[in-house]
């Protein structure tokens, strides 16, 4: 099934060839609705607190998983590592707010600790009391946030490349903003060329013409990324006055840490950093992998994530 999906993905792109921007944004959502549609992935959307957040969601009888996107990203890093996951699992792949098709503003507050309260109202009003809970990047601070603030609500943590620790090698993501540039935050073509290597050792195919599209899609969000990112540094001082890593040392939740080795934007020694603070976690590094696990190598991070998520009780 995903090899003649990804055979479909190209075949229309090279029909689609020579189409207008227009066509080529109507090719990009098809192509994605399509892809939803291959993991059994539905999109929804429901009231979370002072916002309404757009989210997949694919149904299952057994645990529920939440994952989290990462900063500037969207729910859809999820769509193939949750086609991945066995069915039994419901899957909830929200767009944070700020992010996606969930609501947007400038003048909402998207501090870390607000967003996860959004996610808190957002499972309390799908009826979801106990859940797993697993982030990227962003999402990953977000999610030892929430599990700080509602450890009964957690059956387990992971986080995938995750902000809120620092490790002990500085990464060139943080060289770069020593320098006055953010790259994850794309105005121009070369600058969104950049961020796609730079944060992905093994990027997905996204060919001709879904790229412009995308790249569309990236340039309509230069505004609204620097907002969040501005609340995203104002949230880590605050985490920083409330002693955020000494509260870690006191989570008891069953965690797992994935890394890639390849990391630019988040250094794996962040991995090693998060593992001595938070007792009894567990470790898994891949190789040859940059910020994005899930997407660069969905099946055997799906692999990783559902074993671990097994042995819960």
């Amino acid at each position: 099934m995903k090899k003649l999906l990804s055979i479909g993905v190209i075949s229309l792109a090279a029909l689609f060839a020579g189409c207008t921007a227009p066509q080529q944004d109507s090719l990009f959502d098809n192509v994605i609705g399509m892809a939803r549609s291959a993991a059994d992935l539905e999109t929804k959307t429901a009231a979370a607190g002072d916002v309404n957040l757009t989210y997949l969601e694919r149904a299952g009888d057994g645990e529920v998983l939440l994952l989290l996107h990462g900063f500037s990203a969207n729910k859809d890093n999820w769509i193939r590592f949750a086609a991945a996951m066995d069915k039994q699992y419901r899957i909830i792949a929200p767009d944070l707010a700020g992010h996606g098709d969930s609501d947007k503003a400038l003048e909402t507050d998207y501090d870390l600790i607000k967003q996860a309260e959004r996610l808190d109202a957002l499972m309390s009003n799908l009826g979801v009391e106990k859940f797993h809970l697993a982030g990227n990047s962003m999402g990953g601070a977000i999610s030892a946030i929430y599990a700080l603030n509602h450890p009964g609500k957690i059956q387990s943590l992971t986080l995938i490349d995750a902000a809120g620790v620092d490790g002990e090698t500085r990464s060139e993501y943080y060289h770069a903003l020593d320098k006055g540039a953010n790259p994850l935050i794309a105005d121009d073509e070369e600058s969104f060329e950049f961020r796609m290597d730079f944060t992905m050792s093994q990027p997905p195919l996204v060919p001709w013409p879904l790229r412009p599209a995308l790249y569309r899609q990236t340039m309509a969000r230069i505004d609204i990324n620097k907002k969040i990112f501005s609340d995203m540094l104002a949230t880590k001082e605050k985490l920083a006055e409330t002693n955020f890593e000494q509260q870690l040392a006191g989570n008891t939740i069953p965690t797992l840490i994935m890394w890639g080795d390849e990391d630019r934007v988040l250094d794996v020694s962040a991995a090693a950093a998060f593992n001595k603070i938070i007792p009894g976690s567990q470790v898994h590094i891949f190789k040859g992998v940059g910020h994005l696990p899930m997407v660069e190598i969905p099946n055997e991070s799906a692999a990783v994530y559902q074993q671990f998520i097994s042995t819960i009780e």
